[in-house]
């Protein structure tokens, strides 16, 4: 099973694993992330950490004219997207709290809009970090098993 997030991102912005990290932080959530992460070079698994938990998922950047159609999928927020951050794991719980919470670090800094492509919604940032720590703790049960 394949699951999947998308941040949308306005025009200019970007930002690097450091950053990302440290606006997890201000969140709540104690993540690590390659500080030479940058959105402007990405493809492919994408390694950190999540409450000293081990993780990790694919990334994927792509300019709006690559994927008109799922830019269409942000509704009312689509003219301001410029990029789309799309983030894919498998069934993993921690794999699953490493993508909200880099997601929720991304909404937090770039001033992007979430997408959660299973339930067919947006998502705002506190629903993000929610989520997060929601997985984050079925991750804790999983592992104490």
């Amino acid at each position: 099973m394949s699951m999947e997030l998308l941040v949308g991102l306005p025009a200019g912005m970007t930002t690097t694993g450091g950053a990302i990290a440290a606006e997890a932080r201000r969140l709540g959530l104690e993540l690590s992330f390659d500080e030479d992460f940058s959105l402007d070079d990405v493809g492919g698994f994408q390694p950190g950490r999540l409450a000293q938990m081990q993780a990790g998922i694919e990334i994927d950047v792509s300019d709006r004219a690559e994927l008109e159609d799922e830019v269409e999928l942000f509704g009312s927020h689509a003219d301001g997207i410029a990029r789309v951050v799309a983030f894919y794991w498998g069934a993993s719980f921690v794999e699953g709290a490493f993508a909200y919470a880099v997601a929720a670090a991304l909404v937090a800094a770039c001033k992007g809009i979430c997408f959660d492509p299973q339930e067919g919604e947006l998502l705002s940032l506190d629903q993000a970090v929610r989520g997060a720590h929601a997985l984050l703790s079925e991750a804790r049960k999983q592992a104490a098993d």
